[in-house]
């Protein structure tokens, strides 16, 4: 133990592990790349839901599946005083459906597109690109059987990472059949596996008989190697799945969107039906994958008495996402201060005044309260990478006149100080 001064036991104030703090620079990319991204949803037509943090834990091990790692080994999970088992959202998918069935929002329109940004939780051992507390960026299209959805739920997360220059992906889809098809695959991966089941891990010793898709999920370089040659599921689906997957992928070549059928392609989640897909990038190191996502048609029924409605969706890591981007020098935050004010002691008392003129225009600006040295002034102003700083002298402010230089290119020019116009 640690003792303070007093001889009193000091307080752990570290932040928890597997956790960020976000702030001055760091806090303002994530802004921007969340803001940049709710302006691309909203071009494909969605629209925002909020839901709680915590959740009833049933919602999550019915939705997601007992057998998966989320359920088993990384939900934060805890008893309210009334004796509730709840949890702390480790994805935002279970919310929006039990959000979508509650509040009846399938009555408003035949299909609902809706989009979440978010903090998630996931009690893992932390490692870059993924935490115990993260946000995700997430779209749910709900009402609609066509592959041309998925096409389109695909296309806007290809869109998103474009819009921000990232162009060294892999995209890989997949087909994993419906109710109808899926123990026909089953079946056929227990037979191929079955004469090498006592060189899994034990993880997928135990999946082989409760959960055999969860194998081909597995990060274990042994069991990797042992499902290289698993049968494709696409020759196992039903002829339903069979033309819903070759539509997807037309669409997709007509949009030019090259792609990877990856056959070992399940997702960590049980409630895929027919596509899944998923983007990754070799600046992640283990982390590969950036997004991914599938259609989910079978999820809604679950929680309403049996009613299955179709639905396709995906999620994005903005932590992951922000890596990518740092790592490939990318331009990630142009939210820059537009101006700050340099003022002497004579001149202090204009500065409310100046700085309420410019942000009446919608021009951002601020002003050092604590520092009077014009010198230490402007190094504040290039430290925080405003573009411009307005200099309040005694005699420009006799002429009602400031100046104005242009931090970038260190060219100077006089504005009047009723209608302060930038250059």
């Amino acid at each position: 133990m640690i003792y303070d001064f007093y001889g009193e036991i000091m307080l752990n104030i570290n932040r928890p592990r597997g956790t960020n703090d976000f702030y001055y620079e760091s806090a303002n990319r994530i802004e921007f790349i969340e803001n940049k991204i709710k302006h691309i949803a909203k071009l494909y037509g969605y629209s925002r839901i909020r839901t709680p943090l915590f959740e009833y834990t049933d919602l999550f091990t019915r939705g997601i599946g007992s057998g998966t790692d989320i359920v088993g080994k990384e939900m934060f999970t805890f008893e309210d005083r009334g004796g509730r088992s709840l949890t702390l959202r480790p994805e935002g998918t279970a919310s929006v459906v039990r959000a979508f069935i509650e509040n009846n929002i399938n009555q408003d329109f035949y299909i609902n597109k809706l989009f979440y940004i978010g903090t998630m939780y996931r009690a893992e051992r932390p490692q870059k690109g993924r935490y115990r507390e993260f946000n995700q960026f997430g779209i749910e299209c709900i009402g609609s059987h066509s592959p041309v959805i998925d096409a389109e739920v695909i296309s806007l997360n290809i869109h998103i990472l474009k819009e921000f220059g990232i162009d060294n992906i892999n995209l890989l889809i997949n087909t994993v059949g419906c109710s109808k098809c899926k123990p026909n695959y089953d079946n056929a991966l227990k037979e191929a596996l079955s004469s090498r089941k006592d060189e899994l891990c034990d993880t997928c010793k135990n999946r082989y008989d409760n959960n055999i898709l969860r194998i081909l999920d597995c990060k274990n370089e042994k069991c990797r190697e042992i499902t290289n040659n698993i049968p494709k599921f696409y020759d196992y689906v039903c002829d339903e799945c069979r033309e819903h997957f070759d539509i997807v992928c037309d669409e997709l070549n007509k949009l030019n969107q090259k792609f990877i059928i990856d056959p070992k392609l399940v997702r960590g989640l049980d409630y895929y039906t027919k596509t899944t897909f998923e983007v990754q990038t070799n600046t992640l190191g283990a982390q590969s994958a950036i997004l991914g996502g599938g259609r989910y048609d079978n999820l809604i029924g679950i929680f309403n008495n049996g009613k299955d409605i179709p639905a396709v969706g995906s999620a994005i890591g903005i932590e992951r996402l922000l890596i990518v981007l740092e790592n490939q020098e990318k331009k990630i935050d142009d939210d820059r201060l537009d101006v700050f004010i340099i003022a002497f002691d004579s001149t202090e008392k204009y500065v409310l005044d100046i700085m309420q003129k410019l942000r009446a225009k919608g021009i951002s600006c601020d002003y050092s309260f604590s520092s009077k040295n014009i010198k230490n002034q402007f190094k504040v102003a290039n430290k925080i990478g405003a573009k411009y700083a307005v200099i309040v002298g005694e005699e420009e402010i006799k002429r009602g006149v400031v100046k104005i230089k242009n931090l970038d290119i260190a060219e100077e020019r006089e504005s009047s100080i009723e209608n302060i116009e930038l250059f």
